[in-house]
């Protein structure tokens, strides 16, 4: 079933709104301390002209109660706020060529198309695309299963069985004469992007065993030499679908084997926590269990007889520190025979019969029950500090023995599964097709989040990030909802929300569109040979993250950017790629018509003196196909804020998940109308570094009276800039009013520059650019 709702929500962008009028003010005579006034008299104007969303806020005693008595006439305020709007207006349009690129659009109008987005039919064949792909991962699951009882049914237990295999704690190490440890031999391990720049061997898999287990036993070399059958498996899904990440097989006797091999240390940090946290843990009273035994074969009873719950397998498991001495009345009255472990050898016989127990109704009807699990994140990663994300999920089938002999025993072998990087499942929503404040997102039968934009599963403690708590167990309500308390430039849009299942799976998937300019997509048209002409450009790039082709199949594609790779498909070089022809036309499209900035911005550099005053660090832009262009107005050395348009700044980027935040913010503004925002070089945090100032404005296309955004472009200059126009502004009188007798430089009197949402961003005081404009200043 495919349905749809609407919902009003707040996102944080810049909504024009008045802002507030503060009702105290900092004493500019006195450092330490806030001196409360009585509210004071306010003049501000709007920066018209400049079409720039700020207020010019001005607040102290030389405003008098009646306008007409002010020495600061309000008309002199009206001044200042044009000449600046003027100033920044020209600057702004001037270095972003924003006018330029607008017209370029509106030349070609005529030959674009403007077509409604059907949520509906989206969230539909997105949802098949995702069961298709799920559907290759329960395959390559089930080949394993195959494989693992074929294997065991053909296998003699052998008591003096004598195998070496490669131990994944143990490989490639070395003894103080040189020579590899026993189960440690030479193990080619290569740094593989696939799976996270780890370094893996895809030829052949690695065992894992507990510290506990006797890595000679017989039993595991039994079970060790019948999963060496996996290898052949594990490649063979992998060449298949090279989507595909891990892929394992746990063993029912106690080790864990992992396709690709690969090297597993333990994580230092990992054990020193868990030793703070044993260190901690207090030991207060004793636990009367005999009352809480009860309930629970009371509850399983009334099941039972009910047939609610598990039809197949019912039990309660009590796990404690130690035997429990008021155990045998209950067990004697509800369960006989009892079984109860008291030590810790106790727990792998007992419990691993049980196991077998338990599966047994499973093996004799040749039940392979298809599991998946949440989301979770890849331990691999965490315990090797990789800073990017990968939230995965499990799908897993149990393997049963076939043996004539054992079969009426239901003997479970053990567990294979592979895991599914949800990245890779989100690909097939692309991102282009979602409009500028769209996206999708997973949910599980539980109703907790698998996938969405907005999931922040990590915090960072100094330089680590480290996972949150109940991370995976989170729903739709907690990541959409506004916080409250944190202080946001928002933005309220009215959203459409599409949601499906996906078939043969507990998955569901939610589509979001926000309503306007979200509704439609821009469609355009070139020819190949111009297209090809102005892709080739070195001021271009594509989104990185985005699918234009897909290189993750072919090993001969893996190593190509996906803007080679749209140009092997182009230049018909190779015929094995598959692309997605109607993003690949939006982007040729853009191509042409945002080729011409290049040489605008090239002249104005050009014509910029080293004498010539310091203005614009850089322009850029970018289109709904996710086409970058940026020209640097200066040096690479003198760039401010180095890391903006790189990985480093995945905001300022177009990802997976989101279209960059300076897109998104003009996106809800009027054409030609700037949105500024303040940008530390290295964070808010770091005050004393230059902060940058990023202007940007939405290119608006109407056709047939359909609206849809094309593209933004803007700027990035030094906040000093901006203060030096503001404060020269300000020195100016009109001609009526004689002399100035006063000016924002003054020590009575408070200037500042706010934004639309409040925020500030010219101030005398160095330390509130940024601040959000309050009813208490911070103190400096």
């Amino acid at each position: 079933m495919v349905c749809g709702c609407s919902a009003l929500l707040p996102l944080p962008n810049p909504r024009p709104t008045m802002p507030a009028t503060p009702n105290s003010l900092a004493n500019p005579s006195s450092t330490g301390r806030w001196i409360p006034r009585q509210p004071m008299p306010v003049a501000w104007a709007f920066v018209q002209k400049s079409s720039a969303l700020l207020w010019l806020l001005l607040l102290g005693t030389s405003l008098s109660p009646a306008w007409g008595q002010a020495k600061i006439p309000l008309e002199t305020v009206k001044l200042w706020a044009d000449t600046f709007g003027g100033d920044l207006y020209n600057t702004v349009t001037k270095y972003s060529g924003s006018l330029l690129l607008q017209k370029k659009y509106k030349d070609v109008e005529s030959s674009l198309k403007i077509e409604e987005v059907d949520g509906l039919e989206l969230v539909r064949k997105f949802s098949e695309d995702m069961e298709n792909m799920l559907r290759r991962k329960v395959e390559a699951v089930q080949n394993l299963v195959e494989a693992a009882e074929e294997a065991d049914l053909n296998h003699e237990f052998n008591e003096s069985l004598v195998f070496d295999y490669y131990n994944s704690v143990l490989i490639n190490e070395r003894d103080e004469k040189g020579n590899f440890v026993e189960l440690g031999a030479e193990f080619l391990l290569e740094s593989n992007a696939h799976f996270s720049n780890l370094p893996v061997n895809t030829s052949i898999s690695s065992v894992q065993l507990p510290t506990n287990v006797y890595n000679k036993d017989p039993d595991i070399l039994n079970g060790v030499y019948m999963s060496e059958a996996l290898n052949a498996v594990f490649v063979e899904n992998f060449q298949r679908d090279p989507t595909l990440t891990w892929q394992y097989f746990g063993s029912a006797t106690g080790f864990f084997r992992i396709y690709p091999g690969i090297l597993v240390q333990a994580d230092r940090d990992n054990r020193e926590h868990f030793k703070l946290l044993v260190e901690e843990l207090m030991v207060k009273g004793v636990g009367v269990v005999d009352q809480a035994l009860r309930e629970a074969f009371q509850i399983l009873k009334q099941f039972q007889e009910a047939k609610q719950g598990s039809l197949c397998n019912q039990a309660i498991m009590l796990i404690s520190d130690g035997a429990v001495e008021d155990y045998e009345p209950v067990f004697e009255k509800y369960n006989w025979p009892d079984c109860k472990i008291s030590t810790l050898a106790d727990t792998q016989e007992n419990v691993m019969e049980y196991l077998h127990v338990l599966s047994r109704p499973m093996v004799i009807n040749h039940d392979h029950d298809i599991i998946w699990t949440e989301a979770y994140m890849d331990s691999k990663l965490l315990s090797s500090q990789a800073q990017s994300l990968t939230l995965l999920t499990t799908v897993a089938m149990p393997v049963f023995s076939k043996k004539n002999e054992t079969r009426s025993h239901g003997i479970l072998l053990g567990v294979v599964g592979s895991d599914v990087a949800l990245r890779e499942l989100m690909k097939l929503a692309p991102r282009y097709k979602l409009g500028v404040h769209g996206y999708a997102f997973l949910n599980t039968n539980n109703g907790y989040i698998l996938s969405h934009p907005d999931l922040r599963p990590l915090y960072r403690e100094g330089k680590k990030l480290k996972p949150k708590p109940n991370y995976n167990s989170v729903d739709l309500s907690e990541v959409e909802w506004e916080d409250q308390a944190e202080s946001k430039r928002v933005l309220f849009l009215t959203n459409d929300y599409f949601f499906t299942d996906i078939s043969d799976t507990p998955f569901s998937l939610g589509v979001v569109l926000s309503r306007g300019h979200g509704e439609y997509i821009l469609l355009g048209n070139t020819s190949v040979e111009e297209g090809l002409h102005d892709l080739l450009h070195p001021d271009l790039a594509l989104a990185g993250d985005w699918i234009y082709c897909i290189t993750d199949i072919d090993p001969d594609h893996r190593k190509l950017s996906q803007l080679e790779a749209m140009i092997r498909f182009l230049t018909r070089k190779d015929p094995d790629l598959e692309c997605d022809e109607e993003l690949v036309r939006e982007v040729l499209f853009d191509a042409v018509v945002t080729a011409p900035m290049e040489a605008y911005w090239t002249a104005l550099a050009l014509n910029m003196s080293e004498e010539s005053e310091h203005v614009v660090d850089m322009a850029f832009l970018g289109t709904r196909a996710g086409l970058l262009r940026s020209s640097l107005f200066v040096g690479s050395e003198k760039v401010s804020d180095r890391k903006f348009l790189t990985p480093e700044d995945e905001a300022s980027l177009f990802t997976l998940d989101r279209f960059p935040l300076w897109y998104r913010q003009a996106s809800e503004h009027p054409a030609g109308s700037f949105v500024f925002n303040l940008r530390w070089a290295e964070g808010p945090e770091s005050a004393g570094e230059p902060m940058v100032v990023t202007a940007s404005t939405a290119v608006a296309v109407t056709v047939d009276k359909r609206t849809a955004i094309a593209a933004a472009v803007g700027v990035q200059m030094k906040l000093e800039f901006l203060q030096r126009k503001f404060w020269a502004a300000t020195r100016q009188c009109s001609t009526v009013d004689g002399p100035c007798t006063q000016s924002c430089e003054d020590s009575d009197l408070d200037c500042f520059v706010i934004d639309n949402n409040g925020f500030i961003l010219i101030s005398k005081r160095s330390r509130e650019p940024g601040i959000k404009l309050r009813k208490k200043p911070i103190q400096t």
